[in-house]
């Protein structure tokens, strides 16, 4: 596969095309029509809201009294707990319902870009690129794991993070490792344990190629 030596960053105008994309796509969610269903709100969105109410609270999140007989919530992979988004978004606004769908939205929108980034590195036409952008955002998986909110986080780093290691493959450098570092360190502290464990094989995979 031959790299281009330096990829095009997405305008802001590809963004905001993107952006609108997903909000066509998804408009029952993203006009908040219908909410999230399932696991989202049952199993995702309890240990963000706990977070931020401990932070408002004045209370740093560690520990999790309300299920079972407690846990420690740092331990908890699913919630995004050492997520920075998830810190930040917690200690400003706070987590409600409408807040969790906006930024379940912007994980999707972050890997339609990622998609775009990656895809531009490789010697393919424009259309085709945004074609395989916008085919990621709305395919089976991304629709079918609306209620997965780590499947979506994964998948949202994901381009991001194979486009930046082939290109430190093709030309090491140290800022290069560092971006490298950081990416893998959001998709570790962002998405499933399975997802993790995957891309683990697969980046693997990929030097031995």
């Amino acid at each position: 596969m031959q790299l281009l030596p330096e990829s095009k960053r997405p305008a802001v105008k590809t963004i905001l095309f993107f952006a609108a994309i997903v909000l066509i796509a998804f408009l029952p969610i993203s006009s908040f029509l219908f909410f999230l269903k399932n696991d989202a709100f049952t199993n995702y969105f309890p240990p963000k809201f706990f977070m931020s109410e401990s932070i408002h609270a004045g209370y740093l999140p560690l520990w999790n009294p309300y299920i079972n007989f407690g846990f420690p919530q740092y331990g908890d992979m699913s919630g995004g707990y050492w997520s920075p988004i998830t810190w930040i978004i917690a200690s400003t606004v706070g987590y409600n319902a409408y807040i969790f769908t906006i930024e379940t939205l912007f994980y999707i929108v972050l890997g339609g870009v990622g998609m775009f980034r990656l895809m531009s590195s490789w010697q393919l036409n424009k259309e085709v690129i945004i074609m395989g952008a916008v085919a990621y955002m709305c395919c089976g998986y991304i629709v079918g794991h609306l209620q997965h909110f780590n499947w979506l986080s994964g998948a949202a780093f994901l381009p991001w993070c194979f486009w930046s290691y082939q290109l430190m493959l093709q030309k090491f450098s140290g800022r290069q490792a560092v971006k490298t570092t950081l990416l893998l360190y959001m998709l570790v502290a962002s998405a499933h344990p399975g997802i993790i464990i995957s891309a683990g094989y697969f980046f693997v995979a990929y030097v031995v190629y």
